[in-house]
């Protein structure tokens, strides 16, 4: 385990499990979104693998949805994968986690080929090129006529714009601050966003950074990836669905 790793404090994970509905101001309409384009029967036997999947929020979601599916959470900090797997333990080995970086070859490490690729605020802290990687190796996995879904923080085309939408989530957070609705551990992790997002806006990006681009060129990527249909089923000021058919 990478200490260094933010994510990885046990107490970081905790907090932001327990506060992301209020940190995240579409959270759980993102969730839905997603959730609204798997166009399956609920009683249908397919993998879905969530990247980046943190606590498992969205995969217990999931699996609430659809009784036969089986959901693999996959993140690099095992803090967080720890809580996933106590929230899906109750679904009797149809809910699993697994520790990697989006960054590194997931797809070796599974036994079956996913139907359902899905991920939510986590793709944003890869750079253009790994981005680029990881939905290619998405592409690859995924069964026929599969779907990724990409429920992520996006920036507009114009700098004026995306500067006014991260300003807004900025002032967001110290709200919330402010008024005491998201627990200590958080304060000084939403001081850093705003620090690096607001007070150093423009300045270069790297890997693990907030590594915004536009919707275009995200579904630019999907394309050159192979994927036969694009879209972007929902969209709300700083965040997005994308979606791709394989």
């Amino acid at each position: 385990m990478t200490q260094s790793y933010r994510w990885n404090v046990a107490d970081h994970a905790a907090g932001y499990d327990a506060d992301a509905e209020r940190i995240h101001p579409h959270y759980l309409e993102i969730q839905e979104a997603i959730l609204a384009r798997i166009s399956r029967p609920k009683d249908a036997d397919f993998l879905f693998v969530d990247l980046g999947g943190g606590s498992g929020r969205l995969a217990e979601k999931f699996l609430d949805r659809f009784w036969q599916a089986g959901a693999i959470v996959i993140d690099q900090s095992e803090a967080f994968l720890d809580i996933a797997a106590a929230r899906l333990a109750r679904f009797a080995g149809r809910g699993k986690c697994l520790v990697s970086r989006l960054q590194d070859d997931w797809t070796v490490k599974l036994t079956e080929a996913p139907t359902v690729i899905v991920s939510m605020s986590a793709i944003h802290h890869l750079d253009p090129a790994e981005k680029q990687q990881l939905y290619q190796r998405c592409y690859d996995v995924l069964t026929p006529l599969g779907m990724l879904l990409n429920g992520d923080e996006i920036r507009a085309e114009d700098d004026a714009e995306y500067r006014t939408a991260v300003e807004t989530w900025a002032a967001h957070m110290r709200h919330i601050v402010a008024a005491g609705l998201v627990n200590e551990t958080m304060r000084p992790m939403l001081e850093k966003w705003e620090d690096l997002n607001v007070t150093h806006f423009g300045e270069p990006r790297t890997s693990g950074d907030d590594c915004h681009e536009t919707i275009a060129a995200q579904l630019g990527y999907f394309c050159a990836c192979g994927f036969r249909s694009v879209g972007i089923p929902w969209q709300q000021e700083m965040w997005a669905v994308m979606e791709g058919i394989k």
